[in-house]
């Protein structure tokens, strides 16, 4: 996908002798590409970056997805919920991740291991780690929408230890167990594993 876009890149100003419009279609096959989670715009060189990045600059991924798919955000964390209960109540982890792959809204599945994560701590049930292993190997997950998630997770430790006894203590059994498994990557930010 990356080299395909690249090599158009590279022909966009011969292009535009032909098509005026090229530049803006090619920025909107871009943003859509980006909202999709193909990949992000550091792959592409600093002039273009700079043009979209002005198209993007007021937009977040999530919010690209809502303004190219209105009706995705909303129930998305309604859907990722459903199914994690759904798992949790002892669906089969194949089911589950084509229910992701299903909700075919990538940018969204740092949710998915949050949630996960969370639910394993409340129900005290590992299962969830299975399933994310599971997306994981699959490439259904990606190393940064881990990196997000468990981010996120640890950004909400504070409130969830109000709920969930040695919350902490979970949190860091998980990210052990996520470092071990290679679903982030070994530098990932020293300040997480000081919880």
């Amino acid at each position: 996908m990356v080299k395909g876009f690249s090599r158009l890149e590279e022909v966009l100003d011969d292009l535009i002798l032909d098509i005026p419009s090229t530049k803006t279609q090619f920025q909107t096959m871009v943003s859509k590409a980006i909202s999709k989670g193909f990949f992000d715009s550091l792959f592409f060189r600093p002039s273009t970056r700079a043009v979209i990045d002005d198209v993007l600059a007021p937009l977040n991924l999530e919010e690209m997805n809502r303004r190219l798919n209105p009706d995705s955000s909303g129930n998305a964390k309604d859907k990722i919920m459903k199914l994690l209960e759904e798992y949790e109540s002892g669906g089969v982890v194949s089911e589950a991740c084509q229910s992701i792959r299903e909700l075919e809204m990538p940018f969204f599945n740092h949710k998915v291991v949050k949630k996960a994560l969370v639910m394993a701590m409340e129900k005290k049930n590992d299962r969830m780690l299975d399933l994310l292993h599971e997306c994981f190997s699959e490439g259904l997950i990606t190393i940064n929408q881990m990196t997000k998630g468990f981010t996120r997770m640890k950004d909400s430790l504070n409130d969830l230890a109000l709920d969930i006894p040695k919350a902490n203590e979970k949190f860091s059994l998980y990210l052990d167990h996520a470092l071990k498994k290679s679903w982030l990557l070994p530098s990932f930010d020293s300040s997480v594993t000081n919880v």
